[in-house]
């Protein structure tokens, strides 16, 4: 609030909002007298660009996420991204409505994996969402854990704040404390972000050491444990998540390392790094979904103009930007899919097949279920409830 001059450009290249310069600054002036803003409720995805366009580090995301944090505390959010048992309807939970023999066994045996202080950690979007993602020899080393049961908690962290943030990162310690877990191959930046770099600052002895997937695939490959023999001779951008912003800049660099090791010519887009925009997979249900194309049209739109013949991703909701790629003609990957191509393996690459069936489920079961996206939820002390 001291540092802001009101220029109005974190809103107004904030690529969900677009305000108009001189509309932008009147809003930021309101938001800093009044704490209080539709325009943030309404549109704002929390994907943090608007802090690093910043031109002054004034941070104007904190800002926003207190309004959001204080009108959800009011007036409740939206279930569909509540990654809780306690919804019983969100995203995940639905997926679960097709491939669900398949599903529920992988998801069995990952709330329920052997004690091992090594794991590999899948997060709940992953088992949920794009199970074939762990059907590779290259996640057999270790046990996976994951599922609902085992989330990291960045729901709540984004729509209900630190406090019940705390609340749910001490359970889920005392719970990976009980699988004897002292250090994570994570596959997901969204617990990259969560295990790695909130829950330290914010819980005493949270203290779970964290290694990205990409990290631990060039590891083995040096030491001679891993091979990668087959070339992916391919022009490809590597897309950064948003998540990462909150974390140490030398994290993008392990994905192009590992990529370029397994022979891809590696490409920059426009924006890239901290710079990123966003994929328009928002962690947020107020974004509609004709947004959330255009951000995906935007984002693919600039690996077009670099002629790549694909992006590769490393996060399962930046695959939002596959139907959109496939449009304009370029493939897109999860960096697991291109790691099994290396060592041999034929991912599945069911993508848009998959994110196709996710889209169908959702809006069967909102047709069946009227108030599914009319139902408020708060968090009270570690439990969400229905208002």
């Amino acid at each position: 609030e001291e540092a802001c001059n009101l220029c109005g450009i974190c809103l107004s290249e904030c690529p969900f909002m677009e305000m108009p310069d001189d509309l932008a600054g009147e809003e930021m002036g309101k938001m800093i007298e009044t704490k209080q803003s539709d325009v943030a409720i309404n549109n704002c995805a929390s994907c943090g660009y608007c802090n690093v366009i910043c031109p002054t580090d004034s941070n104007p995301f904190d800002l926003i996420r207190e309004i959001k944090l204080k009108h959800n505390a009011e007036a409740g959010t939206g279930g569909l991204f509540l990654i809780s048992e306690d919804v019983p309807f969100n995203l995940f939970s639905m997926a679960l409505d097709y491939e669900t023999e398949e599903k529920e066994k992988g998801i069995k045996k990952y709330t329920d994996p052997p004690k091992s202080a090594d794991m590999f950690y899948a997060g709940c979007a992953l088992p949920h969402l794009f199970p074939d993602l762990a059907k590779t020899s290259l996640l057999e080393r270790f046990p996976i854990v994951g599922g609902m049961k085992y989330c990291c908690g960045g729901y709540v962290l984004d729509s209900f704040g630190e406090e019940e943030a705390k609340i749910r990162g001490k359970d889920l310690l005392m719970k990976l404390k009980d699988l004897g877990v002292k250090r994570f191959i994570t596959l997901c930046p969204g617990c990259d972000l969560l295990i790695g770099g909130v829950y330290p600052k914010l819980i005493e002895g949270f203290d779970i050491e964290t290694k990205t997937f990409t990290d631990y695939f060039i590891e083995r490959h040096r030491s001679g444990e891993l091979e990668l023999e087959n070339r992916i001779n391919k022009r490809i951008a590597f897309h950064d998540p948003c998540p990462w912003r909150g974390l140490d800049s030398k994290i993008y660099e392990s994905p192009r390392e590992f990529l370029r090791t397994i022979g891809v010519e590696v490409v920059e887009m426009e924006h890239n790094r901290e710079n990123s925009l966003c994929c328009g997979f928002p962690p947020a249900p107020n974004v509609p979904p004709p947004l959330s194309e255009e951000i995906a049209a935007r984002r693919v739109s600039e690996a077009k103009e670099q002629e790549v013949e694909a992006i590769a991703v490393n996060c399962v909701g930046c695959l939002n930007l596959s139907p959109k790629a496939a449009e304009m003609e370029i493939d897109t990957f999860h960096v697991i899919e291109l790691a099994q191509m290396a060592i041999g393996e034929t991912p599945a690459h069911r993508i848009n097949e998959t994110l196709g069936n996710i889209m169908g489920v959702v809006m069967k079961k909102m047709g069946e279920n009227p108030n599914i996206m009319t139902d408020r939820y708060v968090a009270r002390d570690g439990k969400i409830q229905r208002l």
